[in-house]
């Protein structure tokens, strides 16, 4: 994707894409998507989360490693594109 603002040598990765198109705008260079199950081969939009910054995924996986993915944590990921998409 030459064309897009963010690519690199002509390249992005897709599940930046993938949200960029759920969201309706283009992700800053700082904000991280997260895969929730891990596989980073799993761009489906109900597998990402989107953090503003390093910083606050970062924060998310030291929760993930403390609690486990709880119903609060679930809902939290639920709550997230709400946020987003308002933006």
């Amino acid at each position: 994707m030459p064309e897009h603002p963010n690519s690199k040598n002509g390249w992005i990765l897709e599940h930046r894409v993938v949200v960029e198109k759920f969201i309706g705008r283009y992700l800053t260079e700082s904000e991280v998507v997260h895969h929730i199950d891990e596989d980073k081969s799993n761009n489906e939009i109900e597998n990402l989360m989107l953090f503003k910054s390093q910083r606050e995924h970062s924060s998310f996986h030291i929760k993930i490693k403390k609690f486990g993915l709880n119903n609060q944590i679930r809902r939290q990921i639920e709550e997230r594109w709400n946020e987003f998409k308002n933006t």
